[in-house]
């Protein structure tokens, strides 16, 4: 089915059971991906017409909403197929009676940052109070930080379950579903040569709030199998690394109190974990170019392998989101829709 170079709206082709994209770059291809899964997600969404839904955001701009604060290279298929189902959700929860506390998982590097700073701005133009703050402003300050991560293998300053501070998560929470004000730490990664530390506070009232983090949501698994896995990694576990494991298993346990207050969970997953790396490096080219910093080769190996080794590649994998979209090494989406969405059913989320 050929589409014209410029369409006026999205085409929903249930003949090739697909979602045709329009993309205002003739050097991008139209972008497909199954339309089913998506359609269950709009219906949760409560938009049981996916052609309403075209329109409604159409509306307010479609793919040229807060465009700015999208990466010049980002697909159409990012805005329709995932900013527009969160911002959809956004405004879901915006008619709750509680606010709504929301998160968005994946390795490093995937996008979650990117989707966040779009996803605070698109809100705020259409005045609608969220804030969008991330896992790693709950790091440690220096030198409780170090401390956290003395004798990890990996040599890595930050990242690990353990270097945040759970405490002050928890109370920060607390005191914004009690009372609607937020006041949480920003971690600038920048400072301290690439190590990082915290460097002011995010104050607002938003009536939902969005934390992202690449361990959000992941459980401990049995210490039995944490130290199994081993075999996809290369070179594989050494006796430090799988020790290491061990450790960041019993320190994840303190994470599981947070992941029961998200409301809903949406899981941006890699199909090869291994992206990671290709990802990370380009956070790392970003950095260097706008702050004038970034890791060492040798800091972003043992990075890169920290992500890879600390935790079974299964348990990340395997973390329970409420909404799943895969992404290819290029971040291409190739699916976005409800964790086992044939056999769905309704919640106490803001999807359900």
């Amino acid at each position: 089915m050929q589409l014209s170079s410029r369409p006026s709206s999205l085409v929903l082709d249930h003949h090739q059971n697909k979602f045709l994209t329009p993309w205002s770059d003739p050097a991008d291809p139209h972008i497909l991906f199954p339309i089913q899964p998506l359609e269950q997600l709009l219906v949760q969404l409560g938009w049981p017409d996916p052609q309403a839904w075209l329109i409604h955001w159409q509306k307010r701009g479609g793919i040229s909403l807060k465009r700015p604060f999208w990466h010049p290279s980002t697909r159409t298929d990012w805005i329709w197929g995932l900013g527009l189902p969160l911002l959809t959700l956004v405004e879901g929860c915006l008619g709750k009676s509680d606010r709504s506390l929301l998160g968005i998982t994946g390795l490093p590097g995937c996008g979650k940052t990117s989707l966040g700073c779009w996803l605070e701005a698109a809100a705020g133009e259409l005045g609608w109070p969220i804030k969008v703050i991330s896992l790693d402003d709950f790091y440690w300050p220096f030198p409780q930080l170090d401390r956290s991560m003395s004798g990890n293998p990996w040599r890595v300053p930050r990242a690990l379950p353990g270097s945040h501070d759970l405490d002050l998560l928890a109370s920060v929470l607390d005191t914004w579903q009690s009372t609607g004000h937020l006041k949480a730490p920003m971690f600038d990664k920048a400072l301290r040569h690439g190590r990082g530390d915290r460097d002011g506070w995010h104050l607002s009232d938003p009536k939902v709030l969005v934390i992202e983090g690449w361990i959000l949501g992941c459980l401990p698994c049995k210490f039995a199998e944490a130290g199994q896995f081993s075999d996809q990694l290369v070179p594989p576990l050494n006796k430090l690394e799988h020790d290491y494991r061990l450790v960041v298993q019993e320190a994840l346990n303190g994470y599981v109190p947070i992941w029961d207050r998200l409301d809903t969970l949406w899981h941006l997953k890699a199909i090869d974990p291994s992206s990671t790396r290709i990802w990370k490096a380009n956070q790392e080219s970003l950095m260097q170019l706008n702050r004038g910093v970034c890791l060492d080769q040798e800091s972003f190996e043992g990075f890169v392998r920290m992500i890879l080794a600390s935790i079974p590649l299964t348990c990340l994998d395997g973390i329970e989101a409420d909404v799943v979209a895969t992404l290819t090494p290029a971040r291409q989406l190739m699916w976005v829709g409800q964790r086992g969405y044939q056999d769905s059913s309704s919640s106490d989320s803001c999807i359900g």
